[in-house]
């Protein structure tokens, strides 16, 4: 995953859509696709469709998760795009230069880090869905509000897939209620069986996350650890996790 921040996402996507009323350089669709594949990239892949089809669902899919390198090198190449347009064309604004900077500063930056242990030090990656929505808090050390926001994300999942976003209501209070398993796993199966403890144990997991967020609803912001808080945005990332396969 690249760790593009969230101020230059925004002028990138300001450049983008400014620039032609539209996408860049009012690609057509072939041209957007051997653009990318001249780049080593297959933008058509299913993991770019994630936020939909147009060109640019699957340009933010792929921005989210495409590393450092081959983000930067894109950046750049979009960069030298813009810089012919504006020899070409008189532009008031020059976005050239700004794409030149991302591009070269992504090059320089190590990738966001994949999971690793180093002694007690545990580095995860949280899924995409959740980081890009919580990066603002997590950019202004706002931990309290970024816990909060990702739990809201991951009731909107859930809601998403069975109609109801209160863990209560598809797992039932203890975590026993089967009826939404075809919903979230294509798939049911008997008490007793260990696949049906998996499914009620992502059920403790949702009810945990509701019950915390509860909690967090009910009272005044505060100072959130930022240890606490890694720790509550991984449980975040597990449960998406569990109802996105």
């Amino acid at each position: 995953m690249s760790n593009i921040s969230t101020a230059d996402k925004q002028y990138l996507d300001t450049a983008l859509r400014l620039a032609s009323g539209g996408w860049i350089i009012r690609f057509s669709e072939e041209e957007f696709v051997n653009f990318f594949q001249e780049q080593g990239v297959n933008i058509n892949d299913e993991a770019y469709i994630e936020y939909g089809k147009t060109q640019n669902d699957r340009f933010r899919a792929w921005l989210d998760k495409a590393d450092n390198k081959t983000v930067g090198s894109v950046i750049l190449e979009i960069a030298a795009l813009f810089r012919n347009k504006e020899l070409n064309v008189p532009m008031f604004v020059k976005f050239s230069s700004g794409l030149e900077k991302i591009g070269k500063k992504l090059l320089s930056k190590p990738d966001r880090s994949q999971a690793s242990v180093a002694g007690n030090c545990i580095h995860i990656t949280i899924r995409p869905e959740i980081y890009n929505h919580i990066q603002r808090y997590l950019e202004t050390e706002d931990y309290f509000h970024a816990v909060d926001e990702a739990y809201k994300i991951v009731r909107e999942k859930l809601k998403s897939i069975t109609g109801k976003e209160k863990a209560t209501e598809v797992f039932g209070d203890a975590g026993t209620k089967v009826g939404a398993l075809d919903e979230l796993y294509g798939t049911s199966t008997e008490r007793g069986n260990p696949q049906y403890d998996f499914y009620r144990g992502c059920g403790y997991i949702h009810l945990a996350i509701q019950f915390l967020r509860n909690e967090k609803a009910h009272r005044r912001a505060i100072n959130l650890d930022k240890n606490i808080a890694i720790h509550y945005l991984a449980l975040a990332s597990l449960a998406y996790d569990l109802i996105s396969r």
